[in-house]
């Protein structure tokens, strides 16, 4: 930040926003992991590790959101930032209703039939009847 000033003192162009496209891209591909981890979760109780990585996706765009203010980063990179926080918002919401389904489903026999079933079918197809 001070290298900025001294430079807008010194009469120097200011150096150019940083890129974000890798970070941006990174973030992306790690909340659409997450989301299909969440939805998962409600038969195979991946649920708890795609909550942790929506969390951990929108805090690092919380973080984002200083450098952005800052200057930091481009107005387009800026703006994709901001949309990818509020879709890492609008997953984190994905994740407490998967979570509250879940803790509903344990609560019957779901699981118990569900994948009993499905080994009866595994076991159907595999030995053939």
């Amino acid at each position: 930040m001070s290298a900025k000033v001294d430079a807008l003192f010194a009469g120097d162009d200011p150096d150019e926003p940083a890129p974000a496209p890798p970070r941006i891209l990174r973030l992306k591909k790690t909340l659409a992991v997450a989301i299909i981890l969440n939805i998962l979760g409600l038969p195979c109780w991946t649920s708890v590790p795609g909550a942790v990585l929506t969390l951990w996706v929108w805090l690092a765009t919380d973080a984002d959101v200083a450098r952005i203010e800052a200057g930091v980063y481009s107005e387009s990179d800026a703006a994709e930032l901001l949309r990818l926080r509020n879709y890492a918002a609008l997953a984190l919401a994905l994740c407490v209703v998967c979570l509250l389904v879940q803790v509903a489903l344990l609560s019957t026999h779901f699981y118990t039939r569900f994948w009993g079933s499905l080994s009866v079918a595994i076991n159907h197809l595999l030995h053939g009847g």
